[in-house]
């Protein structure tokens, strides 16, 4: 009786064990259970990004946007081209967003930044949260999420055309 009880825990801890081992190596190399610096690395499409001074003349088609005027009315901007530059809140490389703080780096006033690899500054080989950038593009529509206190929140969605590093003079 012994023997077949033991026999059946071992078996038991071995599919446990399996299982485990399975879940961790189909988990795609994220880490479990810490919080990880993101980054965006940039590079893979060098010939499809453009330089500063490449978009310099398109740049001239994008106005400025104040975030109170963008989050007001927010279908006022729907396909408006605009400009505006914050520091970087969260970066989500997977599904290619980011969370910018506009105005001074005011929690309170974030708008959400879709991106591909080209959108970026030719001279960038990297981002992470809290680099300070300036980013071209157009106004697409609204998130509505719940924050931490259990409010209904709403920002602006942006697709980027481009993106680069603002330098504090």
């Amino acid at each position: 009786m012994i023997r077949i009880l033991r026999s059946k825990l071992l078996i038991a801890f071995l599919c446990t064990l399996l299982v485990l081992i399975g879940y961790l190596l189909l988990s795609k190399n994220k880490v479990i259970g810490s919080n990880r610096e993101n980054i965006i690395l940039v590079g893979e499409t060098k010939h499809k990004q453009k330089s500063i001074s490449e978009f310099s003349n398109e740049s001239k088609k994008y106005s400025y946007v104040s975030f109170d005027n963008l989050y007001e009315n927010t279908t006022l901007y729907f396909g408006s081209k605009i400009f505006q530059f914050g520091h970087i809140k969260k970066l989500d490389p997977e599904d290619k967003y980011m969370l910018v703080a506009l105005d001074g780096n005011d929690a309170s006033r974030v708008c959400k930044v879709r991106y591909t690899d080209s959108n970026f500054a030719r001279n960038i080989s990297s981002l992470q949260e809290d680099d300070t950038v300036k980013f071209y593009g157009e106004v697409l529509s609204v998130d509505n999420y719940i924050n931490e206190k259990g409010r209904q929140i709403r920002r602006p969605v942006i697709a980027a055309n481009f993106i680069q590093l603002k330098i504090n003079k």
